[in-house]
């Protein structure tokens, strides 16, 4: 049990992983590595199960193989463990005891699977000793497969190696392995593996990657698949010497789907001294390697102690005065000050002089700081390897006699419950503090301050508050309820008091409802005069309008607040209107629908007289008379009328059109009288005299 132990030190990560597997299909899988070397291709196969093996112990391995992208296996070898007078040859051929050990064990493992040291599995037994007895089974198998990877030896003494030397470079080779005899137990596949003979002198670098400490050196590592058991050596004094007792292996297995890597650390080194270090670790068939080199020199990389920053102070109108102080006598490698400023204090800093300040300093003057805006200044200390330490950042509380501006409000409202939310326009100042928010139930009486929404000069948190929230009673004689508010700065400067903010308490009484007082209908329009609703909170009233008493009210007209007569000139003369109207209040109540009222234009027969009549005479005695008209339609004509000797009127004749033409020599005069077929007319129109 002490050459398990031991061997268990030096074998490799990568077939740890191949040890017996939990399956959900019973299944053995026979894992395959090679190498080219010497014009050759020499392989390391293992099976994954004590079954498997038993049955490769007694009966041995096929080997095939495939060349290029050929499917076409041919058998080119097979394998079998030592006989006991092999395995006596093989352990008189080394003088090292470690190999002989190695190969002892080997050969153990071999005779303890043949007698089948493990039982069968004694079901009765219960579950825990089942486990137990397949446990161990699992290790036995292990400590072979890490023998058989230490020592080619004992490869080749348990079956587990074979050599291809009927090869040719540059070729693609795939190999897969199977057993000799068939388990009654696990279906048993090979895993090919795949190989071209060409030489590859970086086969085994591995890129190790260095973390630079105080004093201290860290080596991190990505897990090389033919590698494992890695050893750290430090050159000193011109001697590779080892620096870990026991080889280096990632313990983690196939269902580990994470980044598999190692590592290395050493402490108590010289700063500033660099250091040489050399990576060895095992192949897969027994060989140690060096896989990296890497040169590294650990630095210092504490810091300063932290300097302590006093509250800057204004101390003239161009002069802001920075003074720090450091607890404790400065280290040897201190090197001097460094002054910064930002408008935040987490914002990006900004440095306030071109060199660093000496490290005797413990003040500085900055004439520069941004007037109307927040400063906050911060004091780093800084050593000759350029380690940074930090004072917490402080603001400076400027001189400021300019009060914020008048603050505006944006809307306020009151809810169902009584809750009244309060939105305020946000100052423009950089150093607005916040706001104070008062109250009244008259705006002639006095404000009383309710809420205070203040930002403090040291806060994280830099949103001035610009949304508030009251209670107040919906069970009140008064229907508004009042706010004002007024900004602060952080020098407590106070803006003057922004306008009235006039907020209506929830209503659901509509007000009362308008009447009409009279209606005068005319020739082209309907007179409406009307009372409005006295309710003091409408905001508006709406007049309807319907020519059909059992059809529904339509609106027709919003009037202003103070209007109390209304003239209807979009009419149709003969058609009867129903008027109506309703109070809306700024609750969006609405009043009953007034008493309706109706109207009704009339025909008063009168028509305009036509235009423009000229008369003209021809050389032949032809007058023609033509006027103009513009409401002529096919209800309309002209009847013309001629003055006799006694000066009167009298009929002469009658057009359909806007013109008449006879015979008359002598001169005479004319008039035009416009009919229309429903018994309206004209007046005459002037009169014209022909020539």
């Amino acid at each position: 049990m002490k050459k398990y132990t031991y061997l268990i030190l030096l074998g490799l990560l990568f077939f740890v992983s191949a040890v017996v597997r939990a399956q959900e299909e019973p299944t053995s899988y026979i894992k395959t590595k090679g190498r080219f070397i010497d014009n050759s291709v020499e392989l390391r196969f293992f099976p994954d199960r004590k079954s498997a093996l038993n049955l490769a112990f007694k009966s041995g391995f096929i080997i095939e193989r495939a060349i290029g992208s050929s499917n076409k296996f041919q058998e080119i070898g097979r394998t079998q463990p030592f006989n006991e007078q092999q395995w006596e040859v093989a352990m008189k051929a080394t003088e090292i005891q470690l190999e002989k050990d190695e190969i002892e064990l080997a050969q153990d493992f071999y005779l303890d699977i043949l007698e089948n040291s493990g039982g069968t599995m004694n079901l009765s037994a219960g579950i825990a000793d089942l486990k137990k007895q397949k446990a161990m089974e699992d290790f036995k198998l292990m400590i072979s497969l890490l023998t058989a990877v230490k020592n080619a030896t004992a490869a080749k003494g348990l079956g587990f190696s074979f050599t291809d030397k009927d090869i040719k470079a540059g070729t693609e080779y795939t190999y897969r392995i199977k057993l000799v005899a068939v388990s009654p137990i696990y279906k048993t596949e090979s895993i090919p593996f795949k190989i071209t003979t060409t030489a590859d002198e970086n086969a085994f670098k591995n890129k190790v990657y260095v973390k630079t400490g105080d004093t201290q050196l860290g080596f991190v590592w990505d897990d090389h698949p033919d590698l494992s058991g890695v050893d750290v050596e430090r050159i000193i004094d011109g001697k590779s010497v080892k620096l870990n007792e026991a080889p280096i292996y990632t313990l983690r297995g196939d269902e580990y789907d994470g980044p598999k890597r190692s590592g290395f650390s050493e402490e108590n080194l010289v700063n500033y001294q660099k250091y040489t270090y050399h990576f060895y670790a095992q192949t897969l068939f027994g060989e140690r390697v060096k896989f990296a080199e890497v040169t590294a020199m650990p630095r210092d990389l504490t810091p300063p102690q932290q300097p302590f920053l006093k509250q800057p102070q204004h101390v003239k109108p161009d002069e802001v005065h920075i003074e720090w102080k450091m607890n404790t006598a400065v280290a040897n490698d201190f090197k001097g000050f460094a002054v910064s400023r930002s408008e935040e204090n987490n914002g990006e800093f900004t440095l306030l002089h071109d060199k660093l300040l000496p490290g005797s300093t413990r003040k500085f003057i900055d004439k520069s700081f941004l007037t109307g805006k927040t400063n906050y200044y911060l004091v780093q200390a800084v050593d000759t390897a350029n380690n940074i330490s930090s004072s917490f950042p402080v603001a400076v509380t400027l001189i400021d006699s300019i009060p914020p501006i008048k603050p505006i409000f944006i809307e306020g409202k009151i809810d169902t419950t009584g809750v009244v939310t309060i939105a305020v326009k946000r100052n423009p100042e950089t150093d607005l503090m916040g706001y104070r928010l008062y109250r009244s139930n008259a705006a002639e009486h006095e404000f009383s301050a309710i809420k205070e929404g203040f930002l403090s000069i040291d806060s994280l948190e830099q949103k001035v508050q610009t949304t508030y929230r009251d209670t107040v009673t919906l069970k009140s004689l008064t229907p508004y309820i009042y706010y004002r508010v007024e900004a602060l700065d952080f020098n407590h400067n106070t803006s003057e008091f922004s306008e009235i903010l006039k907020v209506k308490r929830p209503d659901k009484i509509p007000p009362t409802t308008p009447v009409f007082k009279k209606v005068k209908s005319t020739e082209n329009e309907v007179e409406l005069n009307f009372i409005l609703s006295k309710s003091i909170d409408v905001k508006e009233h709406i007049l309807y309008r319907k020519t059909d008493l059992k059809a529904p009210w339509e609106k027709f007209q919003n009037l202003k607040l103070d209007q109390v007569a209304y003239r209807d000139e979009e009419v149709k003369k003969g058609t009867i209107y129903y008027y109506s109207m309703r109070a809306i209040d700024e609750s969006d109540n609405a009043s009953e629908y007034a008493v309706p009222v109706q109207g009704k234009t009339f025909d008063t027969g009168v028509r305009p007289p036509v235009e423009n009549l000229r008369a003209a005479t021809s050389k032949n005695g032809k007058v023609t008379l033509t006027w103009s008209y513009k409401y002529v339609d096919k209800n309309t004509y002209f009847v013309i009328y001629k003055k006799n000797k006694e000066g009167q009127f009298l009929q002469h004749g009658r057009s359909d059109e806007l013109s008449f033409l006879e015979n008359e020599k002598s001169p005479s005069i004319y008039a035009v009288k416009v009919f229309t077929k429903d018994g309206g007319q004209s007046k005459l129109s002037k009169e014209v005299r022909s020539n």
